[in-house]
């Protein structure tokens, strides 16, 4: 089968690499054979972490998935490449049939899995692969130092023999890793630059959780970054560094950038006294990120002392405050008058105010 085909085409689409840093070049293929004989096959090419391109056996075509590597390598190649991968879809079919009876199989579910690539550290090339996978488990791959086939299981023996004694496949897999997927890598590095150049810091918060048991769970998120790159970890007081309790490892998010989160578990012990922080290292940070757990601590962490001394505390603050109201209340209420009993005045005093209260005068004292 002519899997170089595969590989040139993946590789004109993918390999734009800057001058300087390490990019790679990734073609992944997946081949499903199932029960009823169907078969469904499927390719995904990618440039560093972005996708560039696909086939499916439901849309029978190469498809690009960024405007740039369309324009690199024209619509007649991609349509060339599309016939191309039709041969590549039913080569895969005799392949995995010729694997299961390899290993004594007559049905079933079974996939065939390909990882081809190769890539760049600066201008040094690295990491030259060419590998299989059948059913989940590393099946065989190519040596590209020694220039051999490697079985990494009993069944795979025969198909290092049939490649290495062959003439057109494994020449073919050494020219490809040799010079035509570093060719294309190299070719379209200007095309991807500004794609593999980009930086987005990540939006990075921290939350907490507090359990039954008394301990607590600080979690840290680390949202859409970009590139993929970035370490998490944990610090105390900003100084010692923590192991992670779980990770959810560096996933993808539908923009593409991604998307990070870690956990730390902490006892009542670890927790009394301390501060935590999440450490966040990312190529679009100028300096290491610290974000500190902004939650209270816990209800009864404090000493018997403490707690002592602040009891004291309130009930001095109580009497002070209730002595403070006793005393207001005994100003504003000013000073006390006498008592005292009415003194005679002059009549017309004495009528002129009887008037003005609406008194009669006459009425007022015993009666002559």
């Amino acid at each position: 089968m002519a899997w170089g085909l595969l590989l040139a085409l993946c590789g004109a689409l993918l390999a734009p690499a800057a001058a300087g840093g390490r990019h790679s070049l990734a073609v992944l293929v997946t081949a499903v054979t199932h029960e009823d004989g169907t078969h469904h096959y499927f390719m995904i090419s990618k440039l560093d972490d972005v996708q560039i391109a696909y086939y499916s056996s439901d849309t029978r075509e190469v498809r690009p998935t960024q405007t740039w590597a369309a324009q690199a390598v024209g619509a007649e190649y991609l349509q060339e490449k599309t016939r191309e991968f039709w041969g590549h879809e039913e080569g895969s079919k005799v392949e995995t049939r010729r694997w299961m009876q390899l290993h004594n199989q007559t049905g079933g579910i079974h996939t065939e899995q390909v990882h081809v690539g190769c890539a760049l550290s600066g201008q040094t090339p690295v990491d030259p692969r060419f590998q299989y996978a059948y059913d989940g488990g590393d099946f065989i791959s190519f040596d590209a130092q020694t220039e051999t086939w490697v079985a990494a299981v009993q069944p795979a023996f025969l198909q290092k023999q049939r490649w290495e004694t062959g003439k057109t496949w494994t020449p073919y897999v050494q020219h490809y890793l040799r010079s035509e997927c570093l060719g294309t890598l190299r070719s379209l590095v200007q095309r991807g630059r500004a794609v593999l150049e980009q930086q987005v810091s990540p939006e990075v918060s921290v939350s907490h959780k507090d359990s039954p048991d008394g301990s607590i769970t600080l979690s840290c998120h680390a949202k859409g970054f970009y590139p993929r790159p970035i370490h998490v970890s944990w610090v105390r007081d900003g100084e010692d560094i923590l192991a992670e309790m779980d990770s959810s490892g560096i996933l993808p998010n539908a923009d593409g950038t991604y998307y990070m989160q870690s956990s730390l578990e902490i006892s009542p012990e670890q927790e009394d006294g301390h501060r935590y922080a999440c450490r966040v290292e990312h190529s679009s940070l100028p300096e290491p990120t610290l974000v500190w757990d902004k939650a209270p601590g816990k209800k009864g962490s404090l000493t018997p002392g403490v707690l002592a001394a602040i009891v004291l505390a309130v009930l001095v603050l109580a009497g002070a405050v209730g002595a403070g109201v006793i005393l207001w209340r005994r100003k504003s209420a000013g000073p006390r008058k006498p008592s005292y009993a009415l003194a005679a005045t002059k009549i017309g005093e004495d009528s002129a105010s009887s008037s003005s209260s609406g008194t009669d005068p006459q009425s007022m004292g015993p009666r002559t």
